[in-house]
C-alpha cells in the first residue's frame, strides 16, 4: 500500500545509512597510498580489498532483493549496519592483510544488503508523488560519501591513522543503526524461496524489473573511469568539480521525473553526454555541463525503479538488478577505459558508450509498452 505521505524524518537516515554504506569504499579508495604503507604492500598489491566489496554485489546483486523480501527490510537494515560497524571497529585493531581481506568480504555483504534494503524502504514510505524525488537523493548517496570523504579522511588520517578512519566508520553505522531502530516500520515478510539461477531469470527476462539497471549499468561504465582519467585531460578546478555537477544532475532528474518519465530522462542525459563529449571532450566548461548530463542516467535509473514497479517485492528485485549491474559496470568501466587511452581515445569510448545507453533504454521501454498491450 502507498504511504499518503513521506516520512521525511526517515528518508533522510535511510540516506545517510546509505552514505556510510559508500564509505566502505571511500575509507580505502581514497587513502589507497596510506593502506599500502600501512600493511607494507604496493598499490597493486593492495587494490584486491577496494574491488572485493563490489565482487559481491556482481555475484549476489540479485539475491539480495530476494533476502530483503524475505526478511524485511528493517530486520535487513539494522544487522547490515551493526554487522557493517564491528567489521570497521575490528578492522581498526590492525589485523594482518588476509584477515584485513576476509573482513572486506564480509563487508561487502554488509554494502550490499544496504543498498538493496535502504532504497526499497524509502520507496515504501514515500507518498508516489514524492518516489522519484526521494530516488533522486538515494542517487546521489555515491558521489556525497565520496565528497564529504575526501574531505574529512585526510584530517582523521593525520590525528589517529587509519585505525582512527575506520574506527570512526564503525561508530557511525553503529550511531545510525541506533537512531533508525525506532522509526523503522516492521512490515511484512514473504516466503519467496532464495534461489540463484530462478531469480536471475526472472529479473532478465522482465522488462520492468529489468529497465532500471540496464541504463545505469551503461552510466556506471563511464562515470569512476572518467573521474580517474579526466583529471589529467582538464584543469584542476574543472577535475574537482565534475563529482559535485554531477550531483545537480542526479538530484534533478528526480524532480523531473515528477513530470518527464525517468526513461525519456536518461535517454536525454546519454545524448547530452554523447554530443557534449563529440564537441568539447576536456575543454572545461562543455567537460562540466557534460557531467550535469552523466548526472541525469542514475538519477532516472533510480526513479524508474517505482515508475515500473509497484509491488514490494519487485520494486527489492529491481534494486538487487541495479546493485548487480552497477558493480559490474563499476568494475569493467576503469579496464576498458585504460585500453581506449592507448587505443581510440576516451572521447570516442565515451560516445559509443552513450549510443549504446539510448538504443537500449529504447529497446527495453518497447518491451515494455508490447508487453502492457498483451496484458491489456
Amino acid at each position: 500500500m502507498d504511504a499518503q505521505r513521506t516520512d521525511w524524518r526517515l528518508v533522510i537516515l535511510l540516506w545517510v545509512a546509505g552514505l556510510l554504506a559508500a564509505a566502505q569504499f571511500a575509507k580505502i579508495s581514497l587513502v589507497l597510498e596510506d593502506v599500502a604503507r600501512f600493511f607494507e604492500r604496493d598499490l597493486t598489491a593492495v587494490a584486491p580489498i577496494v574491488s572485493v566489496v563490489g565482487i559481491i554485489g556482481i555475484i549476489f546483486g540479485v539475491m539480495a532483493g530476494a533476502f530483503v523480501t524475505r526478511l524485511g527490510a528493517r530486520r535487513v537494515i539494522l544487522w547490515a549496519l551493526i554487522g557493517g560497524g564491528a567489521l570497521s571497529l575490528v578492522q581498526a585493531i590492525g589485523l594482518g592483510f588476509g584477515a584485513m581481506l576476509g573482513l572486506r568480504i564480509l563487508e561487502g555483504v554488509s554494502h550490499l544488503a544496504l543498498v538493496v534494503a535502504a532504497p526499497t524502504l524509502m520507496v515504501r514510505v514515500s507518498a508516489p508523488r514524492d518516489q522519484s524525488v526521494v530516488m533522486g537523493l538515494w542517487a546521489t548517496f555515491f558521489g556525497v560519501s565520496f565528497a564529504i570523504a575526501a574531505v574529512v579522511l585526510p584530517a582523521l588520517v593525520a590525528l589517529g591513522g587509519l585505525k582512527l578512519v575506520w574506527a570512526v566508520h564503525g561508530v557511525l553505522m553503529l550511531v545510525i543503526a541506533g537512531l533508525l531502530a525506532p522509526f523503522l516500520p516492521t512490515g511484512t515478510r514473504s516466503d519467496v524461496p532464495i534461489r540463484w539461477l530462478p531469480e536471475h531469470r526472472l529479473i532478465y527476462t522482465s522488462p520492468r524489473l529489468v529497465a532500471p539497471a540496464l541504463g545505469f549499468f551503461w552510466h556506471t561504465l563511464m562515470f569512476v573511469a572518467l573521474l580517474t582519467f579526466l583529471p589529467a585531460q582538464v584543469p584542476v578546478w574543472v577535475a574537482a568539480l565534475l563529482p559535485l555537477v554531477s550531483l545537480v544532475g542526479t538530484f534533478g532528474a528526480g524532480f523531473l521525473a515528477r513530470w518527464i518519465a525517468p526513461d525519456r530522462i536518461a535517454i536525454a542525459g546519454f545524448v547530452a553526454t554523447g554530443l557534449l563529449a563529440m564537441i568539447g571532450f576536456g575543454a572545461p566548461f562543455p567537460t562540466l555541463l557534460m557531467f550535469i548530463f552523466i548526472g541525469l542516467v542514475p538519477g532516472a535509473s533510480f526513479a524508474a525503479i517505482p515508475h515500473f514497479n509497484a509491488a514490494p517485492e519487485d520494486v527489492a528485485r529491481a534494486q538487487g538488478a541495479v546493485a548487480q549491474l552497477g558493480n559490474i559496470g563499476t568494475a569493467s568501466g576503469t579496464p576498458i577505459y585504460a585500453l581506449a587511452l592507448s587505443g581510440i581515445g576516451l572521447s570516442p569510448l565515451t560516445i559509443a558508450l552513450c549510443v549504446s545507453g539510448v538504443i537500449s533504454v529504447l529497446l527495453i521501454r518497447w518491451a515494455i509498452d508490447g508487453a502492457d498491450k498483451e496484458m491489456s
